[in-house]
């Protein structure tokens, strides 16, 4: 099947006319067209090929999926549908201006395929990290005292998601409002990848833990005391491509802790890992880190970040193992009458091989932020979910990407939280002139 049978509907006196002027000026593919005014003519794809970071699950997902089945780049169209998802990664929500007419769409596929041999090169170069962890917060029930055991109420993921399919649904309507009119079959690109367990199983390989602790009564009752009603996990997982041609990604729990967190303290409450798989390794955390809040600016009079408290925050970590504890000092803004100053604040935080989750104690925390209810006596922390962006790390620094949020935690052990909003920040070595360039952590290659 041709390019041209793709885009049939344009015409076949139309597209001889743009094939014969491809073949016969064999032109340098060129991104930029001079006709074009659409948002998609812009896009240089090998550029977008290229920078497309490797964090994201889909984009690792289908990477792995085209090396191990490298003969679906020669389906036109399985690559009409590769071409539409870098696109898609480029213009983001504004699809609908992909293409100004239908001759500036057509030029562009036509094109696209002569750069077919770099897209391939660099995926097979793609340095795709196999393994990935991801962070929960626990919950906790009421204690039974009967049965000395403590149930999980609520386990919530933070940040990557792991569900029982792995997709990107922005992007699969992005191409079908791009390709709508042509025989191109968007379905036929694997926009989903089925999640399928380390048993073959089709479901995803979530918290692997069980759904309660075994404690003692004095156990729990410190547990409480230290660390409230909310335990934390980092989990490492290991994704593998189907080879088979099948649309399924197995992913398989490798290592985990779950532990409890304050400001001053973490202490580790439970481990797991896989019996041949287990790759224990920590991310060197002992450097400063840089922590701040943004308030994105308000659009038509609503900011959905308006519960964001601000916060610039830079603290020293010193690491034993999976701990790390943390002073520093956090920058209070102005008021416009006030100027502003700065505060002394503690933290602590839990690592993996990757990603760590932080909780500090800021004075900032305790003025007014949407979403809690100002309660006597009550303490609130920010906890930060973060992980290394090893996209771009260099010898000077190492940015973060994370969310956190607002944790209040009243006399009466009640909790209550903001929504997670994003947070920017990056680790800095204490003496960054005299560090070699770090790699990328050895549990993500």
């Amino acid at each position: 099947m041709t390019i041209s049978r793709f885009f049939h509907a344009f015409g076949r006196l139309v597209g001889a006319i743009l094939l014969m002027g491809q073949l016969g000026a064999q032109p340098v593919f060129a991104q930029v067209l001079s006709s074009g005014e659409g948002r998609a003519s812009s896009v240089d794809l090998v550029e977008a090929a290229r920078t497309l970071s490797m964090q994201d699950a889909y984009a690792r997902a289908l990477f792995l999926y085209i090396r191990s089945n490298p003969a679906v780049m020669n389906d036109q169209q399985f690559y009409v549908g590769l071409v539409s998802y870098l696109v898609s990664t480029q213009i983001g929500h504004d699809c609908h201006n992909a293409f100004a007419n239908e001759f500036e769409r057509r030029d562009y596929y036509t094109r696209a395929f002569q750069v077919q041999p770099q897209l391939q090169q660099i995926i097979t170069g793609k340095k795709i990290p196999q393994r990935f962890e991801v962070s929960y917060r626990v919950t906790t029930s009421e204690y039974d005292f009967q049965a000395s055991s403590l149930p999980f109420g609520n386990i919530r993921s933070i940040g990557q998601q792991l569900g029982r399919m792995i997709g990107s649904e922005n992007a699969q309507g992005c191409a079908h409002g791009m390709l709508q009119g042509t025989n191109v079959d968007v379905q036929a690109f694997p926009w989903r990848f089925d999640v399928i367990d380390e048993s073959g199983q089709p479901q995803a390989p979530q918290f692997p833990f069980v759904r309660s602790l075994q404690l003692g009564p004095a156990d729990a009752r410190t547990l409480f005391q230290q660390f409230g009603r909310q335990l934390y996990s980092i989990v490492a997982y290991q994704v593998v491509a189907a080879s088979d041609g099948s649309h399924r990604v197995q992913v398989i729990a490798t290592d985990a802790q779950l532990f409890g967190l304050s400001d001053t303290a973490v202490v580790r409450v439970q481990t797991y890992a896989h019996p041949s798989l287990s790759q224990p390794n920590y991310l060197d955390i002992a450097s400063q880190l840089t922590v701040r809040t943004e308030r994105p600016p308000q659009q038509q009079g609503y900011n959905a970040y308006s519960h964001v408290p601000h916060l610039d925050v830079t603290v020293t970590l010193q690491q034993d193992g999976f701990r790390a504890v943390a002073t520093g000092v956090a920058q209070s803004p102005g008021t416009g009458v006030t100027a502003g100053g700065t505060r002394t604040i503690t933290g602590s935080a839990a690592v993996g091989s990757s990603s760590f989750i932080m909780r500090m104690s800021a004075p900032q925390l305790t003025g007014r932020v949407q979403g809690l209810s100002d309660v006597p006596g009550a303490q609130r922390f920010l906890t930060v979910f973060g992980e290394i962006d090893f996209n771009n790390v260099t010898a000077s620094s190492a940015p973060i990407l994370g969310q956190a949020m607002v944790l209040q935690v009243a006399a009466d052990g009640t909790l209550s939280e903001t929504q997670p909003f994003p947070i920017t920040g990056e680790f800095t070595p204490l003496q960054a002139s005299a560090q070699a360039e770090p790699d990328t952590p050895t549990a993500n290659e």
